[in-house]
């Protein structure tokens, strides 16, 4: 599927897009100012991160999105223009000349079996602050076709890391992209950083660093059992995870395990997050590995043992590309987006059609 090119030619070059990514595990929003060079067809792209910075919430803005889901429709709104303004301010701080500003948003509900999918980052804002057109709400029109609206980077995955049979990102959960076949194949596998952020919690921390708590503690059989028994993992693809799921499924599996100390439940943890991305990864060759989970020193140990006997390798890239990769990929998928490309790839979503999607907001300049 593939449309006219109604706003400028992809073979202009480099562009530099600016790719903006906040996550569920709320470490901060990721910002990447990225080059791409277009190549003789649509799948001859070249890219790079050229800079990367995380800027962390303010405490308040932070409190209101963790609690984002509860809030009443005016008071969503308005983060969703608060969201874009702290969004705004960071990218002005860059000082950068950009051509794009492509922004995933925060998620606040995802339910593609209901028909609807919620980033908020008000693109209007963006672009009036910015003075940069903005590409942002990449997720909604997949979903209108019928698709799970995710995961939408292995449409990256597939131009930019083709060297890899797979890519995977450990950030709030864990999500793979299959490239050693002709059609990608990705999907959601299940939650990382959201289950042992949660679990950090109770002891006041935001997330464990290195997992040194985990390591310190023991898999308990039961709990894992019940875990690595959650309906999700044995449903084929496509398929995609909100925070929702942490709620209804998750949370009362680890209520009913409360009385085991912490250290026991994160080391279970580890357990289940490492079996359950060990059990997708029916590949051979390297698996790039990204995303916050990478810094977990017990849980990359957990993955590297588990793997030992598979025709498999975990690797990890530079500082840049590890945190920064899921920014660069929807610089990307925003500017294919900005040159009216799919950006999608129906084989993973489930949509009836690939599509082109994505809002453009075009400031006044």
């Amino acid at each position: 599927m593939d449309y006219e090119d109604t706003l400028t030619a992809p073979s202009k070059g480099p562009w530099v897009v600016i790719g903006l990514m906040s996550g569920t595990s709320l470490d901060g929003l990721d910002v990447a100012v990225c080059e791409f060079v277009a190549g003789h067809d649509s799948l001859d792209w070249s890219g790079q991160i050229t800079h990367f910075e995380c800027f962390k919430y303010p405490s308040e803005l932070a409190s209101r999105l963790r609690g984002s889901m509860g809030l009443t429709s005016e008071k969503l709104f308005q983060l969703d223009r608060d969201w874009a303004r702290f969004s705004a301010k960071c990218v002005n701080t860059l000082n950068t000349k950009a051509d794009l500003l492509s922004s995933h948003g925060h998620t606040v509900f995802h339910n593609p079996k209901d028909g609807y999918t919620v980033q908020i980052g008000s693109g209007a804002d963006l672009a009036a602050l910015t003075s940069l057109p903005v590409v942002c709400d990449l997720r909604r029109l997949d979903v209108a076709y019928g698709g799970q609206g995710a995961p939408l980077v292995p449409k990256a995955d597939s131009v930019l890391f083709s060297q890899y049979s797979a890519c995977l990102n450990l950030g709030g959960f864990a999500n793979i992209s299959h490239l050693n076949s002709q059609n990608t194949r990705a999907w959601d596998i299940g939650v990382c950083n959201n289950l042992l952020n949660l679990l950090a919690s109770e002891k006041g921390l935001e997330y464990d660093d290195r997992g040194e708590i985990a390591s310190s503690g023991k898999v308990m059989p039961a709990l894992l059992n019940d875990l690595m028994s959650l309906k999700y993992h044995h449903l084929p693809p496509p398929k995609s995870l909100g925070i929702e799921w942490v709620n209804a499924e998750i949370r009362p599996v680890l209520n009913a395990y409360k009385q085991l100390p912490l250290e026991d439940r994160m080391c279970t943890s580890i357990e289940y997050i490492s079996l359950t991305i060990v059990n997708s990864s029916e590949t051979s060759g390297e698996i790039l590995v990204t995303g916050g989970g990478v810094l977990n020193t017990y849980l990359m140990s957990r993955l590297h043992a588990l793997s030992r006997n598979h025709s498999f390798e975990f690797v990890t890239p530079d500082l840049n590309m590890i945190h920064g990769k899921e920014a660069y990929a929807f610089a990307f998928l925003g500017l294919l987006r900005f040159l009216n490309k799919p950006n999608t790839l129906q084989s993973v979503t489930g949509a009836f059609v690939s599509s082109s999607s994505g809002a453009v907001w075009m400031p006044n300049r």
